[in-house]
Order: C-alpha cells, then sequence, then structure tokens
C-alpha cells in the first residue's frame, strides 16, 4: 500500500492505480512508502502543541490516519484509542484540549501489544 503525507492530506493514497492520470490534480505523486508506526507516533505527539483551531483538525485526520496504521500492525487496541484520541482533538476547534491529549495519546502506547 502506498501513503501520502502531504499538509491538506494524510493516509493511504485513495487512486487505484499507481500511475498519474490525465486530468489529475496532484502535478506531483507524493505517494511512498507508509512512515514506521513509531514514527507516525512520534510526529502526533509532536503536532499536538499546536492543536487549536484548524490544526486541531488537521490533527484529527492525522490520528485518523495513524489508526489504519495500527490497524495494518495488529494493533487493534491502539487503532481504537487513537480513534478516541481523535475525537477529542476534533474537539480542540473551540477549546484547549492538549493537556487530554497528551494522556489520550499515553493510552495509545499503553494499549500497544509491541513497544515501539
Amino acid at each position: 500500500m502506498l501513503w501520502i503525507d502531504y499538509e491538506s492530506y494524510c493516509g493511504p493514497d485513495r487512486r487505484h492505480h499507481a500511475v498519474m492520470r490525465w486530468r489529475d490534480r496532484r502535478r506531483i505523486n507524493l505517494a511512498s512508502a507508509p512512515p514506521p508506526f513509531d514514527t507516525a507516533l512520534r510526529q502526533l505527539r509532536m503536532r499536538i502543541i499546536d492543536a487549536r483551531g484548524v490544526r486541531a483538525d488537521a490533527l484529527a485526520s492525522r490520528a485518523q490516519a495513524v489508526a489504519i496504521l495500527a490497524r495494518m500492525q495488529g494493533e487493534t487496541e491502539a487503532a481504537a484509542a487513537l480513534l478516541s484520541f481523535a475525537a477529542l482533538a476534533a474537539r480542540g476547534r473551540d477549546t484547549d484540549v492538549r493537556t487530554a491529549l497528551h494522556a489520550s495519546l499515553d493510552r495509545v502506547h499503553a494499549a500497544l501489544r509491541t513497544l515501539h
């Protein structure tokens, strides 16, 4: 599976073919291999700092993408914890939930079956 990591989208490549199509809006093919799961978790922790307003929505979207990575690696409990993390991050549009986000991400790490 190919992975897209861009400022406006993070997650699996939704195109059916890896080649560029006619009239495709993407000028550059950004698809690559998915990042290691532990790297994706570290990136989430770093993005908590800016998790207010519009950036809270971006964090929620990225957390859902990391939940897909967790499911791919067989970490179903961590994937469920990441989805609750994403729901909490989405509430960051209106209020400051950064402290709760750190606690929620710690619960994700506790739900891991293997050390990452």
